[in-house]
């Protein structure tokens, strides 16, 4: 793990050195990345406590404001299904078309009006902007101790292709080992990297890293056809050592009483507006069935808690609530919380808290819940859940999103409530024992901090406290 850029000063704080981390996470609003980003801050912090840690994000504004720490751009350049196209910081700079000289509108006005113009135009422009994100970020770089990969589904171009993520996984890789910088990828999941490019960027990436390991064993698995490392560890999720104090708030109702808060989270799977993969009846029919659930739920007096935890579910949520205003529902029964970017991991755990059952897609929307000891019936759409969920003991509670049908979602409900607080001590457990996992991999990463181990009595109320 030492090197001699690690051991470089380049700053003191009385007679300490500084040590900087930069952590790369596509934040966008997410709050799975969210909580993996935090986790790591609060763990690092705990044992280094001069370190400076930076953010490699999609949106540094809102890395800055959610996390408190400064922050540095993935990239500079507009990708579709991936990065913004500018940010205000951006503007700010003076590369919008306010700061623009007339004459340079003039002739970008008569450059749109030449078709065979445009293509060659836009990509000389994105190549030299290319060039100068690549200067800009060596120059980053190169101040750096150490740069990590933090976790979540970073090996993964279904959002923005080979020029997504692999590309800034390459990038960062290359730009580290160019500058002796350590270059980590810790407890990272494999989703789809099928194209030849995407696995040449990863590939590659994972190679120039001096530490790899995987949030799940089919992650793992699923790497070995693109490098053999047999000896990389399987670590959980950092999500599970998110630095949250809340607990399960204890419920006054008895087994007997029927009458629940469920959550239920929708998504955007395969939504025209927003999915890569754009299937308007698989969306709809997926929506439909989900819509059937909530109103039967509504029907047995259950409450229902709508909840979002990324930017484009919430568009789904009001999608979810139309169907809804075509059956006979009480709507008096139904809440919304709010979803990103206003709404954030503490606030999400807080609010979700008080539900008895979940019923959810995303992945961190399961996560964030065990993480609480809430039992899940997950709508799986990806390998990335299956996985999770039979990790922690409750694959009986997941369904696939593509074979769903009104009365296999009841009946598994139905055993889930009627299990739920088996379950619930089931998953309390497995997240004591990820959280520990987790805890010991920062330890042998950024060395051991003895105030926190055993954990505190906070994380110990967080994953005990539960009540059915």
């Amino acid at each position: 793990m030492n090197s001699p850029a690690q051991n470089r000063e380049t700053e003191t704080k009385g007679n300490r050195p500084i040590c900087r981390i930069g952590l790369i996470s596509p934040c966008l609003g997410n709050l799975g990345n969210a909580a993996i980003l935090s986790s790591m801050i609060a763990n690092i912090r705990e044992r280094m406590p001069d370190a400076e840690i930076v953010g490699i994000t999609l949106s540094p504004e809102d890395t800055r404001r959610r996390h408190g720490i400064d922050a540095f751009p993935i990239t500079r350049i507009f990708r579709k299904n991936y990065s913004l196209p500018f940010s205000s910081a951006d503007r700010v700079q003076g590369r919008s078309a306010g700061k623009l000289r007339p004459a340079w509108l003039s002739i970008k006005e008569w450059l749109k009006r030449v078709p065979l113009l445009r293509p060659l135009v836009r990509g000389i422009r994105s190549f030299a902007t290319e060039i100068i994100d690549i200067v800009q970020t060596e120059r980053f770089v190169r101040g750096l101790q150490r740069v990590i990969v933090t976790g979540g589904g970073a090996l993964d171009e279904f959002w923005g292709g080979p020029w997504g993520h692999p590309w800034t996984l390459f990038k960062f890789a290359v730009l580290s080992r160019l500058c002796h910088v350590p270059f980590l990828f810790v407890s990272v999941g494999k989703c789809s990297v099928e194209r030849p490019l995407s696995r040449f960027f990863v590939r590659s990436a994972l190679r120039m890293a001096e530490y790899r390991s995987y949030r799940d064993a089919d992650s793992k698995t699923a790497v070995q056809a693109l490098l053999r490392s047999p000896g990389d560890p399987v670590c959980a999720d950092l999500a599970y050592c998110f630095p949250c104090q809340v607990a399960r708030r204890p419920q006054s109702r008895s087994l007997q009483d029927q009458s629940l808060l469920v959550g239920v989270s929708p998504m955007a799977w395969c939504d025209p507006r927003v999915w890569p993969i754009k299937d308007e009846q698989r969306y709809s029919r997926y929506l439909g069935h989900l819509a059937d659930m909530v109103a039967w739920l509504l029907q047995q007096r259950n409450r229902v808690l709508l909840f979002a935890t990324d930017n484009p579910d919430n568009d789904n949520i009001a999608d979810l609530q139309r169907l809804l205003s075509l059956r006979s529902v009480d709507s008096s029964l139904l809440q919304v919380i709010p979803g990103p970017p206003q709404q954030t991991t503490e606030g999400f755990l807080e609010a979700i808290s008080a539900t008895d059952l979940v019923i959810a897609s995303r992945l961190h929307g399961v996560i964030l819940s065990h993480l609480i000891a809430v039992p899940v019936l997950a709508i799986s759409y990806d390998r990335k859940v299956d996985a999770h969920m039979h990790d922690i003991g409750q694959s009986a509670y997941c369904l696939d999103i593509d074979h769903l049908d009104a009365e296999s979602l009841v009946s598994r409900f139905v055993a889930l409530r009627d299990a739920r607080a088996r379950e619930s001590a089931r998953i309390a457990s497995a997240v004591q024992r990820y959280r520990e996992q987790v805890r010991m991999q920062y330890d042998q990463l950024f060395g051991a901090a003895e105030h926190i181990s055993p954990a505190p009595a906070s994380d110990r109320q967080l994953i005990t406290a539960v009540e059915p």
